[in-house]
């Protein structure tokens, strides 16, 4: 049997196997079935509570999930998926109960502000180390990105060696609670990837920043 071909905003997924998960756009698709059997496919929330939405197809036509809860089911490679029920809680957990489970935590994201033209850390960016290093000792982290920024002031020289500092200061702090080493990349952007846009030479406190995500 041909398998279902299954999109998140225009990224095409194909079923890999009989019984599976995958998460992406704010969405968690679940399928059951196989060559054998008729698939049913499954939209339910992500570990955030986000519903995003998921086209299944086939070459004879297509039905969108797009709120939790939604399957249709594919047979024939040649027939269009059935049309859209609501599946029950009781039966979500009964029957991919095992894959939620083993399911990766969502990603964290965390935003440290720096002090203006140093590697000084704000107080109160201070206070979020601890808990970066919670989220990254957490059971299944596999990766700790640290990319750092700065404003429009300055060379481009000066700011690319501004943004590499605060990187790395980042990486030492966090080294010191317990953060394992090969967890960690390191990036820096100098002024060249600003969160809040701004004319060359303007002084913006949000971009003098560390960006640290959590996987």
């Amino acid at each position: 049997m041909t398998t279902p071909r299954l999109s998140f905003a225009h990224t095409s997924l194909v079923v890999p196997r009989p019984r599976w998960a995958v998460l992406g756009m704010g969405a968690i698709l679940l399928a059951l079935g196989g060559c054998a059997a008729r698939q049913s496919v499954v939209l339910v929330p992500d570990p955030s509570g986000h519903v995003g939405t998921a086209e299944v197809s086939t070459a004879a036509g297509r039905q969108t999930l797009q709120k939790a809860g939604d399957m249709t089911q594919i047979g024939r490679p040649d027939a269009p998926p059935a049309a859209i029920t609501t599946a029950q809680a009781d039966f979500i957990t009964a029957t991919f109960g095992e894959v939620l489970a083993i399911e990766p935590a969502p990603a964290q994201v965390f935003t440290l502000l720096f002090e203006s033209g140093a590697a000084q850390l704000r107080p109160d960016a201070l206070a979020q180390l601890d808990a970066i290093a919670k989220a990254a000792k957490r059971q299944g982290a596999v990766r700790v990105s640290i990319s750092g920024h700065s404003d429009a002031t300055g060379s481009v020289q000066l700011n690319d060696a501004l943004s590499r500092e605060r990187a790395q200061q980042v990486q030492a702090l966090l080294l010191k609670r317990g953060v394992a080493a090969r967890l960690i990349d390191v990036s820096s952007h100098g002024k060249g990837n600003p969160l809040v846009p701004t004319p060359d030479g303007v002084p913006e406190p949000r971009n003098r920043r560390v960006m640290v995500v959590v996987r």
